[in-house]
């Protein structure tokens, strides 16, 4: 297998059209991601996404050439330049990635959110959804639901999804980032299928390159989650904030939760995840050079997971007063990253966790008489 790092180069004048997401989460707000000629969207680092760095870039690259390789067909990204975009659109960077555009003239997509409050289901309480940065989410009431139960297809769909979610440690795989294909017919709504994944950019292996304190945290909930010990009494308490507190706790248990339920209630595609989950964790000892990042010489190589708050502050608060208190505190003081010790800790770290994994689920599930 072989990854490609090389880069795109863009000019936003010569985009075709611009593809309008607006997000119905939590989070509020429209993005505008320009298409071009080779039908693929420029998606750029946003200045106010928590803990951006241009290793989230790498990352999309990397999962999504691994995904696709190994597990199920899926859209490649690329590193990409998009010169001009920053200069008209402040909130983002003019570089990030492209990947191409994964529904086709008349279809478009539908997440999990919108679904379930265009389709209410009592065993999904959709209303208390949070969209929670750094947070697992509990797919077990997604799956109870009457669609999910009455579309064993399309729920074995979503089981490997969820699956190879865990694999890579997505810290922000939630309701939203899961999506129908749909398109519009005679009959009304046509879902078509899942859509292929993509947003791979909260991978835990290639988060915080520049504070280790802060990766070996989240690493440490992303393997406490997958064990899925139950929660003491006072593991959270430093939360002060009693959402939040309640968020994680349920966090805590939440991949454990749907690694058992998929294994007792998908033994087909626990069986075809846990196969193809050896051909990839055997490439990774016998070829751990396929999976380094390799460093692209122009795409930038320094960070500072803590400078979102200088975005968050202008972009999102409105609040130029404390944006310039964060310009002060976080502006011009990146750190180079060390793609060596990246590679070193990340390659370790996922061969664990696929290790961690396969002693939740088990042995592959015989085949049915």
């Amino acid at each position: 297998m072989k990854i490609d790092y090389t880069a795109a180069h863009y000019t936003y004048a010569s985009s075709v059209k611009n593809l309008t997401a607006e997000s119905v989460g939590v989070v509020k707000g429209k993005k505008h991601f320009p298409v071009f000629a080779d039908n693929r969207i420029f998606k750029p680092l946003t200045k106010s996404k928590p803990f951006a760095t241009p290793l989230f870039a790498y990352a999309e690259v990397f999962w999504s050439a691994v995904i696709n390789a190994y597990f199920e067909p899926a859209p490649l990204y690329q590193l990409a330049f998009c010169e001009g975009y920053e200069a008209e659109n402040g909130k983002y960077y003019d570089y990030g990635t492209a990947v191409p555009v994964v529904y086709k003239e008349g279809e478009y997509l539908l997440n999990l959110l919108e679904f379930f409050r265009k389709y209410p289901d009592d065993k999904v309480d959709i209303d208390q959804y949070v969209n929670y940065c750094r947070m697992f989410y509990d797919f077990t009431a997604i799956f109870a639901s009457d669609f999910f139960q009455q579309h064993r297809d399309m729920a074995e769909q979503l089981a490997m999804q969820v699956l190879i979610s865990i694999v890579k440690g997505d810290q922000n795989y939630h309701y939203e980032n899961v999506a129908f294909l749909c398109r519009e017919s005679a009959g009304g709504e046509e879902i078509l299928g899942l859509a292929p994944m993509i947003d791979h950019e909260f991978s835990t292996y290639y988060l915080f390159p520049d504070h280790f304190a802060q990766r070996t945290y989240a690493l440490d909930e992303l393997q406490r989650s997958i064990g899925g010990a139950p929660v003491g009494k006072d593991e959270y308490a430093f939360l002060t904030d009693e959402t939040e507190r309640r968020l994680m706790e349920a966090s805590a248990v939440a991949l454990h939760h749907n690694l058992i339920y998929i294994k007792e209630n998908y033994p087909d595609v626990t069986r075809s995840f846990l196969e193809k989950l050896t051909y990839f964790e055997t490439d990774l000892k016998e070829h751990r050079e396929w999976f380094k990042l390799q460093k692209n010489p122009e795409y930038p190589a320094a960070a500072n997971s803590f400078a979102f708050r200088i975005g968050m502050a202008r972009y999102k608060e409105k609040d130029e007063e404390k944006a310039k208190v964060y310009e002060e505190k976080y502006a011009g003081k990146e750190k180079t990253i060390d793609f060596d010790i990246v590679n070193i800790q990340a390659i370790y770290d996922i061969k664990h966790v696929i290790r961690q994994i396969k002693a939740v689920m088990g042995d592959v599930p015989s085949l049915p008489a």
